[in-house]
């Protein structure tokens, strides 16, 4: 099978899987965003501590999970918010724990397991709080929403640069992106975000038209971050689990900054 067709069959499934679990409600959409928690902390660690144990390793991934419950079940209300004060002693059984590791370098692992969460986790949590925005029960048009303008960010900024790209929008970081690839997806996925407002209401149209720029903006930073993780560890993709797209890491990086961005907007405007 060519890389093509591996590509776009991938990223079909991908894509039908997202859709149908951000569509069928509140529990899916939950179990989608914990799957999505839990298998890009395991590519990150594996990345970034390649020599460390499985403790070092997978303890991040155990306590950035048990953020994403605990997340989840304060924006139903079945906690009450005061639960967040429980992140303290999550967090410092982090730092405990290195007193038993004897590695010798004991705070670099734990820089790595405080970004990690802050990283892909917390913003997960933000994301999952989006089918309760300006709803008391869960609507799907805000995170489907988020989602298809992501992806509209990403194709429109890959077909334009790839037609008109000339100037290179950050060389040292990211070679293919380009200046007219960016302004592109800025015109175009506010195209998009005018179609979806004419469809969902949850938000006016001025908020979809201003998302739609905050996606494509911040959803750029977060994918030049990762390719920056990526050349200081000199690799070209996060994991292999998604055929002909790298892996999950990859496909979630714009998302990790144009999330939290998108919903303190979401926060400050309403």
């Amino acid at each position: 099978m060519s890389n093509f067709w591996q590509r776009a069959i991938t990223g079909s499934l991908f894509v039908i899987a997202l859709v149908a679990c951000t569509l069928l409600g509140e529990w899916s959409f939950f179990i989608l965003l914990f799957a999505v928690n839990f298998l890009c902390l395991l590519e990150f660690f594996e990345l970034v501590l390649p020599d460390k144990n499985w403790i070092e390793k997978y303890l991040g991934v155990i306590v950035g999970s048990i953020l994403n419950i605990m997340f989840v079940f304060i924006i139903r209300g079945n906690l009450a918010q005061g639960w967040y004060y429980h992140l303290i002693p999550v967090f410092m059984l982090l730092i405990l724990v290195k007193i038993f590791e004897n590695t010798g370098r004991e705070f670099d692992t734990l820089a790595y397991q405080f970004m990690g969460i802050i990283y892909i986790s917390l913003p997960l949590s933000m994301l999952a709080d989006f089918g309760y925005f300006n709803a008391i029960t869960y609507s799907y048009a805000l995170p489907l929403g988020f989602f298809i303008l992501q992806w509209s960010s990403d194709t429109f900024a890959y077909l334009v640069g790839r037609k008109l790209g000339k100037h290179k929008l950050f060389e040292r970081i990211s070679p293919k992106k380009t200046i007219e690839g960016f302004i592109g997806a800025i015109v175009l996925t506010a195209l998009v975000a005018y179609v979806l407002s004419r469809f969902w209401d949850d938000i006016s149209t001025r908020d979809w038209m201003l998302i739609s720029v905050i996606v494509v903006v911040f959803g750029t930073l977060g994918d030049l971050v990762e390719s920056l993780l990526k050349r200081n560890l000199g690799i070209k993709d996060s994991g292999a689990i998604l055929p002909g797209h790298g892996g999950v890491l990859d496909r979630f990086d714009g998302v990790f900054i144009s999330a939290p961005a998108v919903y303190f907007y979401l926060l400050l405007s309403n």
